[in-house]
Order: C-alpha cells, then sequence, then structure tokens
C-alpha cells in the first residue's frame, strides 16, 4: 500500500480485484475526511494522456478514522501499463501526490498462441511399380529382407514435378517379427521437360500388421498395407535446384496385389523454381 500526507492528510492507496473480475483501487484519506468530499483518480495508460475518474465513498475505518474511497480502474488494452494515482479534494484543498507517486499496474500476460500445423505443399503424387519376383530372404537374424526392383512405367504427376521414374533402382525392405516393414529405396527420376535426371530416395515404415511377419514366412501377403516415407532429392538439373533441399513427407499405400507403391509427397517448406 502507498501512502502521501500533505497538510496532516494522509491518503493511503492500493489495488485489488472485485467480485466481478474488475480492477479496484482502494483509497483511505484521513483524518478530517468526509464522505461528502470528492476522490478522482488520474490514470494514464502507458504515459499517454492522462484521464481523471470518479471515485465514491464506503465506509469510514473506526479504528483509524480514515474515510475510504473505491473506483474502477479503467479497462482497455490488456498488453499496456495503466499509471494511476487518487486525487482528494476536501475543504477546499487539493491533494495529489503527482505522478512520481503513481503506481504502475502490470500489464495482463497475454497467453502463448497455440502452435500452429506446418503448411505442407503438394510437390506430386509417385506410382512405383515393381517386379513381381521381390526376393525374399528367409527368417535372419534380421527379420525378412525383401528385394523388390522397379519396373517400367512408373509416374511422377503434380503441381511441382512431372516425369517418368527409370526401370532402374528398388527397394529393399527390412519386415521386422512385429510386422513393420522398414524400406529404403532409390530410383531416378526423368523430368518431363528434359535435363538431367533427378534421384531420390525414400526411408520408411510399411504396416503389415501384427501377423504380418507370420504370414509372410508362409508367403502370404496382404492386398494392401499403408506407407509413410521420408523423400530426398539430388540432382545437377539447374531447373529443379530447390528439390536438393526439399525434405519430403509421403503419405500412401502399397499395393501387393499388383506390387506398386503409390504415394503422395508433401513439402513443409515452400517449393520454388529458384
Amino acid at each position: 500500500m502507498r501512502e502521501f500526507t500533505d497538510r496532516g492528510v494522509t491518503l493511503r492507496w492500493s489495488e485489488t480485484i472485485s467480485a466481478t473480475g474488475d480492477k479496484r483501487a482502494l483509497i483511505e484519506a484521513g483524518p478530517s475526511v468526509s464522505p461528502h468530499d470528492t476522490m478522482r483518480l488520474i490514470c494514464s495508460p502507458d504515459g499517454g494522456p492522462e484521464r481523471a475518474i470518479r471515485g465514491w465513498p464506503l465506509s469510514c475505518d473506526q479504528k483509524t478514522g480514515l474515510q475510504r474511497f473505491a473506483a474502477t480502474l479503467p479497462s482497455g488494452a490488456q498488453d499496456k501499463t495503466l499509471c494511476w494515482r487518487p486525487v482528494l479534494t476536501s475543504g477546499g484543498h487539493e491533494y495529489d501526490p503527482g505522478p512520481d507517486t503513481a503506481p504502475k499496474a502490470a500489464p495482463v500476460q497475454k497467453p502463448n498462441p497455440a502452435p500452429q500445423p506446418p503448411v505442407l505443399d503438394h510437390i506430386a503424387k509417385f506410382v512405383v511399380p515393381f517386379a513381381s519376383d521381390f526376393h525374399p530372404s528367409g527368417e535372419t537374424p534380421d527379420g525378412v529382407w525383401l528385394h523388390f526392383a522397379i519396373k517400367e512405367g512408373g509416374t511422377v504427376e503434380g503441381p511441382h514435378l512431372n516425369g517418368v521414374i527409370e526401370p532402374v533402382g528398388g527397394d529393399w525392405m527390412r519386415v521386422r517379427p512385429d510386422g513393420v516393414g522398414l524400406l529404403h529405396a532409390k530410383a531416378l527420376i526423368k523430368p518431363a521437360d528434359g535435363g538431367a535426371p533427378i534421384l531420390f530416395e525414400d526411408t520408411g515404415m510399411c504396416e503389415f500388421g501384427p501377423d504380418g511377419y507370420a504370414a509372410l514366412l508362409k508367403g502370404n501377403l496382404p492386398a494392401s498395407a499403408p506407407v509413410r516415407v521420408a523423400s530426398r532429392y539430388l540432382t545437377s538439373n539447374l531447373h529443379y535446384s530447390w528439390m536438393n533441399r526439399v525434405q519430403g513427407f509421403g503419405i500412401g499405400e502399397a499395393s501387393l496385389s499388383d506390387i506398386t507403391l503409390r504415394f503422395d509427397v508433401y513439402s513443409a517448406k515452400g517449393t520454388s523454381d529458384g
């Protein structure tokens, strides 16, 4: 609580919160102060122009003999700092502590905004066909290994990249005992508009299901399995040099009935031809 004394009159003031959530100033003045005297608050938000707010009398403290006044502090921009002080008018005299004694109400802290999800930019849809003889390794201490060789007919179509997938490269996949396939594929893209090829490398997961490992040992594969991949690119093609900086996120499906991988690749940062 702050205090100011002038010509035998003392002002004491502080802040509180009302039952309705408003901020209020509470002031005690005396002695020899009447409820009929006037109490004003001189307020200045962020050091701006001052404005006066009229207070109202409350009960008198019988123990100290001080008259109590109250006033509602102005609302407004919650991130501003409010300076205020009480000014009493009594018996034709004004008792003003002056601006140097004005308490500074701390600004209300705004909650941190919720994080926004990244905006994904669609690069292209990939369709990658594989040869049907995928050379299973049998059960090893490291799971079952499968080698899928890429065949002709692969395509890449999208807003940022179009072309065909060359029938070279393939996917080495290790299937864990829990039925999760860990894929690692490399292939070449021949852009539709010509120029040097684009090497792409995918790593990710193929979900064969909890019984997928046992089924694979018996030579049985599900008709399809969801796939999630992380894609990286490398090229000397100046028109597609931006792809050297892209970390792609692929979402799709492995169709095991025709041994074809279909997935859409997105980038979490903007793409351009620069």
